[in-house]
């Protein structure tokens, strides 16, 4: 079973030090370069229950970035094949793959939100959290490897959407964006939260019925794409502090690669600049 009771939360003096120093220890940011070059990309991972939905739009808002609900697509999938009566107790792998085969899934930019849409299928926020999906989204994605790969391939796609440019950048949030969807993200988050932090916060601010431990429970042991704190992510336990201290908490990491993405974008100009107006050496 997964268990966060013990992990240190992260205080505002190691922020202060992570800040200073970012490519060393518990803040370490990932330097590889992102496919959307001097835009941002962000991952947000981490339990059920642990605020990951209400922190990733915040930054959305605050920094101008698309939002992705990585869990919509799985939720919607899950819709489609019960509607269908493609049930996962079935285990019926030939079955499901010949569902995703036929799928048609597009990636639809409203506002600044990403909606998936399955076979001309596209769910609400409210229908996506329909106790049937809620009772099943997660046996799905651990019984069938197809539906993650199908998932993964689709939401990295959204890179390719032209409308991103109008923004700084996206901010993903779910189970394995850090890991498996984008892996090169430029700043990863691990959010945690205590096992009651997360029933009441389901319960009482979420309004769902469905067991977030159990849920982890699954996520966290399948054979396949486990759910896993990604490499160079920024840890942060949600319980030892309010929503707006968490999200000043991130939106701290998220400003100061911004801010460096954006220097470096200055700096490239530059020179590219300084290159056009040279005049070419006699020959």
């Amino acid at each position: 079973m997964y268990n966060t009771t013990k992990t240190r939360p992260l205080s505002f003096v190691s922020l202060a030090i992570v800040l200073i120093f970012p490519l060393c220890g518990y803040g370490e940011v990932n330097t590889k370069i992102s496919p959307l070059d001097s835009k941002i990309l962000v991952t947000i991972d981490g339990g059920s229950a642990t605020k990951k939905s209400p922190i990733a739009q915040a930054l959305a808002k605050k920094f101008n970035l698309v939002y992705i609900e990585t869990g919509a697509l799985y939720r919607t999938i899950a819709h489609v094949l019960i509607q269908a009566g493609i049930m996962p107790e079935s285990k019926n792998e030939n079955e499901i793959n010949e569902f995703l085969e036929d799928a048609k899934c597009e990636c639809l930019l409203e506002d600044w939100k990403i909606k998936f849409s399955i076979n001309g299928v596209c769910l609400t926020a409210k229908e996506l959290r329909a106790g049937d999906i809620n009772a099943n989204v997660a046996k799905y994605s651990s019984l069938f490897k197809s539906i993650n790969d199908f998932c993964t391939k689709r939401t990295q796609e959204v890179i390719n959407l032209k409308e991103i440019q109008e923004f700084n950048g996206i901010v993903a949030e779910g189970r394995t964006c850090g890991t498996y969807i984008f892996p090169e993200a430029d700043v990863k988050f691990w959010l945690m939260a205590a096992d009651s932090d997360k029933i009441d916060f389901r319960l009482n601010v979420e309004k769902e019925v469905d067991n977030p431990i159990e849920r982890d429970e699954l996520d966290f042991s399948r054979t396949f794409h486990p759910v896993v704190k990604p490499k160079h992510a920024v840890e942060v336990w949600t319980s030892s502090r309010s929503m707006e201290e968490n999200i000043a908490l991130v939106s701290a990491f998220v400003e100061q690669k911004l801010d460096l993405k954006k220097h470096s974008k200055l700096q490239k100009s530059k020179i590219m600049s300084s290159r056009h107006r040279q005049k070419p050496s006699p020959i």
